[in-house]
């Protein structure tokens, strides 16, 4: 028999949102570590140069307009529910590479790191491979709650950002966040509007309210209860709910108030003047809300729901900003970009840039297109290999991915060719940021270099993984055969 944790209730007010936060707060970097929480799609070195190059169009679109940028004050780029941080790592990395070789305004930049869950962001401060960028300026950390959300109060700088104290317009990244933060849900049947109101229930005794481990023994269900559009305090909100009671037709929706608020209180802290860059699962079009059942729950230790992209475009449009989406966006992965402010030339450079490296395949096409070429390792030759490997930028996911079919193919590369993987293998390891997985990257690299015969290489990768992983048999069996060789050569 099912005992009912709540009833009748909207669903952004539901005991969900709690059991969301709870598994983030207790689960802190495990729940990317041990790969239940999905990042990868968001997470790799192909989107962070996709994103860079729409934030670097924002910044020369502003250096261009009016009084332009003010070379003295930092222009922040601010993610949101950043998660492992891997995607933090890889775009700054692709800036540096930007900077390096393109014409960008003269101005620094601080990536700031937010999450609500303070063990996340005690994991990036003192992650090895940010320190770097902390030392130099150009990285920060906060906590910031989408769900109450404040002034950014930056850790390392003691800087605050607050409405009238953000100098240059901010960009704002928030990859698969406004997925799992509360929205509602809405029916419109015969013409009429309807909130969805949530029940859940689980069999058995009453358990802990507090255990996100409860998530995967919910069951859900939803009650209409007839509503006007004059539902939310912001008329602004109920504006959009009326549009889509008069021409949706019969259809349920979700409704994401949270995520609006957040993009307010975000556009007033920066003076109007921002770009937000969403990569999210979710409607991309007004059609796409049309003949939808109500919503369920996609559980991946934490849940997620779709985003209504829709409204979060028709929002930035009524308040004089743009929305920028692909046509026909990848069934993976919707990116959008949303600009507030209307002194950028029209923005240019950001559309350019958008249209070149989100809209025209990007990062949702991309793994589409790596999901293909892991069926096909077995086939390929080592130049193909070093294409696609050159093609993903350099990504260790690639490179893991494809070390059962390369480790034969390399013990018989040829020697002209040896020097090419061996380099291409130090610039996987280069851009590789560790937080703890199973799979044993220096290791692999270990057997690759080694079958390439540049020992000295596989014994440093080897070192790396007895430091990372503990000892290991094989590890040192291996680092006894590659000291071996090297005595032999010399």
């Amino acid at each position: 028999m099912s005992l009912f944790l709540e009833r009748g209730r909207p669903l952004s007010q539901s005991l969900l949102w709690h059991l969301q936060r709870r598994y983030f707060e207790q689960q802190g970097i495990e729940a990317w570590r041990q790969g239940v929480v999905p990042q990868y799609i968001t997470s790799n070195p192909f989107t962070a140069h996709a994103y860079a190059q729409v934030v670097c169009g924002f910044l020369r679109d502003w250096a261009g307009a009016g009084a332009g940028l003010d070379p003295s004050e930092p222009a922040y780029i601010v993610e949101l529910g950043a998660g492992s941080g891997r995607f933090a790592y890889h775009f700054l990395r692709a800036l540096h590479a930007l900077r390096a070789r393109a014409a960008l305004p003269d101005v620094p930049v601080c990536y700031v790191l937010t999450d609500f869950a303070p063990r996340i962001v005690e994991f990036w401060r003192a992650h090895p491979a940010f320190a770097p960028f902390v030392a130099a300026g150009e990285l920060d950390f906060a906590l910031f709650d989408a769900e109450q959300p404040g002034e950014i109060a930056l850790m390392h700088s003691g800087r605050v950002l607050a409405p009238g104290s953000v100098a240059n317009p901010p960009a704002v990244v928030a990859n698969y966040f406004f997925d799992s933060i509360s929205q509602d849900s809405f029916t419109v049947e015969g013409g009429q509007l309807h909130e969805n109101l949530v029940s859940l229930s689980v069999p058995g005794p009453m358990p802990d309210l507090d255990d996100p481990a409860l998530l995967g023994r919910l069951e859900l269900g939803y009650a209409l209860n007839l509503v006007d559009a004059d539902y939310y305090a912001e008329p602004e909100f109920n504006a959009l709910l009326r549009g889509y009671q008069e021409r949706l037709g019969d259809t349920s929706f979700l409704f994401p108030c949270t995520a609006l608020r957040c993009i307010r209180h975000l556009a007033e802290l920066a003076g109007g003047r921002l770009l937000l860059v969403s990569g999210d699962k979710g409607q991309a079009g007004e059609d796409d809300l049309t003949g939808v059942a109500a919503p369920w729950l996609d559980l991946h230790g934490s849940f997620s729901m779709l985003v209504n992209y829709p409204a979060l475009a028709a929002y930035v449009a009524a308040h004089g900003g743009q929305a920028l989406q692909p046509a026909r966006p990848p069934a993976h992965l919707a990116v959008s970009a949303f600009l507030f402010g209307a002194d950028a030339a029209g923005y240019a450079e950001t559309r350019a840039a958008y249209d070149e490296y989100i809209a025209q395949g990007g990062p949702g096409g991309f793994f589409t297109l790596k999901q293909e070429m892991e069926k096909r390792y077995a086939a390929m030759t080592l130049e193909q290999w070093l294409a696609w490997l050159r093609l993903s930028g350099w990504d260790a996911e690639v490179l893991l991915d494809s070390v059962p079919a390369m480790l034969e193919i390399f013990k018989t590369a040829p020697a002209a060719a040896r020097p090419a993987l061996a380099s291409a293998l130090r610039r996987v390891w280069a851009g590789y940021f560790p937080i703890g997985e199973k799979r044993d990257l220096a290791f692999y690299l270990g057997t690759l270099a080694q079958a390439l015969r540049a020992y000295a290489d596989a014994l440093e990768y080897y070192e790396y993984s007895l430091q990372a992983y503990g000892p290991d048999a094989s590890t040192v069996h291996n680092m006894n055969l590659c000291r071996s060789a090297l005595q032999a050569l010399c």
